[in-house]
């Protein structure tokens, strides 16, 4: 007969393994709360468009993750005070020399050279993350005429919000990633910092 420490041990650990095996496998999304944009412009410190100059990937093994650096050269500043020429933005997620990777579905990646309207929270390390991870991204491209849009970024994120009773319900993002004037977009960061 097995004593109770071993045998409450033992119980432990296969309930462990198996709840490992059962949840095992590849998440595809990231749930996030829904902002709108006149939110995401007040929550956010900085709301600044810019390219991306250099993307290095940071192994943080040692703590247990890796990371991302984007060097940003910012061209507008919409929101912010003493909002440099240019940051070091630093994401989760990233890869290793030896191919080992991390990658965390909603969270944004981006290409050297993009450019892109950033809606930038502070958070407590002192740097910056996109407010609602890819709801705080907007990707500019030019039309056929040479006139920026701007496409808000969500792969990977399943969006929440709140309905009137409280409770959690899911959200179709097509209404906010529909392309929109680059101006239409400014103009609504500006408005929402209106008193």
């Amino acid at each position: 007969m097995m004593n109770r420490p071993v045998a409450a041990l033992l119980l432990a650990l296969g309930t462990s393994l198996a709840l490992g095996a059962a949840t095992a496998g590849t998440a595809h999304a990231t749930t996030v709360l829904q902002v709108d944009l006149p939110e995401l412009s007040l929550t956010s410190e900085w709301v600044v468009r810019a390219r991306i100059d250099a993307v290095r990937s940071v192994d943080l093994r040692p703590n247990g993750t890796f990371a991302t650096d984007y060097d940003l050269v910012i061209s507008e500043v919409y929101r912010g005070q003493d909002v440099p020429n240019r940051y070091t933005l630093r994401l989760p997620g990233g890869e290793g020399a030896d191919g080992m990777a991390m990658r965390i579905p909603g969270m944004p990646a981006f290409q050297q050279g993009e450019d892109v309207v950033l809606f930038l929270e502070r958070i407590p390390n002192g740097g910056f993350i996109p407010c609602g991870l890819g709801q705080g991204v907007w990707r500019v491209h030019l039309d056929a005429l040479g006139r920026p849009w701007v496409t808000q970024s969500l792969d990977g994120a399943h969006l929440m919000r709140r309905d009137a009773q409280g409770r959690l319900r899911g959200v179709e993002p097509l209404l906010l990633t529909s392309a929109r004037p680059l101006e239409a977009l400014v103009a609504d960061v500006y408005d929402a910092q209106l008193p």
